[in-house]
């Protein structure tokens, strides 16, 4: 296990808190940074007030570690981050993998065969003890779409291309999936659905600059709340004591589960209704006036 780089306030102690709500995690894209990856200064602000006061803060998104680090390096945060949805839990200093959970290899190579028979290039998200960090591994079963394109570009990510995965990365992989145009999604969902039923846990997030679907597969009990839990755990923390923010579907279980928890007023109205507040939109600072909501003690 790599040792945790923690300069956290507070992280296991009694501190003098006018309220009772301890860790505030946040989600990344549509909650604490825009479609450029820029954060508000106004958001940067309140989380060191809220650091001040003696709240932990973290991360908790579907981007892994190495598509976040340089975004959040403003924040100036340490201790453990949740990424990848929930399948891995990374120390926000270093950027070393603390906890992974792949899918299982079988189920991931019968994925592969699905995905591929339907023509699509597989997009592998491995992490494994022996190459430390995440990185993508591209099936060759189908042309690259733009939208993954431009999301190696932006985020520099590098990507190998393979015909046939070998055994150690099937047993490595924490995230699978492909990108397909909208009027595919449905059809593809449903026989995902049929065919793997309990054994995974998938999502299908929309990429409204291209009009498509990312499909993502994790392991069945992966997912943001018990990625949150599992944080919590290590932080020797009661998650009754979280407060998530967040926007998009992968948020719901822990905006659902949460005590308190506060959707971005950009969130879709399903988001909103999942969570117990709605905060302002991200482009007007939404997470600093959850945090400030926060901070106030005012809230149950």
């Amino acid at each position: 296990m790599t040792a945790l780089h923690t300069d956290i306030p507070s992280a296991t102690k009694e501190s003098p808190l006018n309220h009772n709500h301890r860790l505030i995690v946040c989600d990344l894209d549509g909650t604490l940074i825009n479609r450029e990856h820029k954060l508000n200064s106004a958001d940067i602000d309140a989380l060191a007030q809220a650091r001040a006061a003696g709240c932990i803060v973290s991360i908790c998104t579907g981007r892994s570690i190495r598509e976040a680090l340089d975004i959040i390096k403003p924040l100036n945060l340490v201790g453990p981050g949740v990424f990848i949805t929930g399948a891995a839990i990374c120390d926000l200093a270093t950027g070393a993998t603390l906890h992974r959970q792949s899918i299982d290899p079988t189920t991931v190579r019968n994925l592969i065969d699905f995905f591929g028979d339907l023509g699509h290039a597989v997009l592998l998200l491995v992490d494994t003890s022996d190459k430390p960090g995440p990185r993508y591994i591209m099936t060759s079963h189908g042309p690259i779409h733009a939208a993954s394109e431009e999301w190696f570009i932006r985020n520099k990510m590098p990507t190998q291309i393979m015909d046939d995965p070998d055994a150690h990365i099937l047993s490595n992989v924490l995230r699978l999936g492909i990108v397909v145009d909208l009027p595919q999604s449905a059809d593809i969902t449903a026989q995902l659905t049929s065919q793997f039923g309990s054994h995974i846990n998938f999502l299908a997030l929309r990429a409204p600059a291209f009009e498509c679907h990312v499909i993502e597969v994790f392991a069945q009990d992966v997912d943001k709340w018990t990625g949150l839990q599992r944080l919590c755990k290590l932080l020797n923390i009661d998650s009754r004591l979280a407060v998530p923010i967040g926007d998009d579907v992968n948020d719901l279980p822990m905006l659902r589960n949460a005590t308190l928890s506060f959707a971005m007023g950009n969130a879709a109205p399903e988001i909103q209704r999942a969570a117990k507040h709605v905060t302002r939109p991200q482009s007007q600072a939404g997470v600093a006036a959850a945090v400030h909501q926060v901070l106030s003690g005012k809230l149950p």
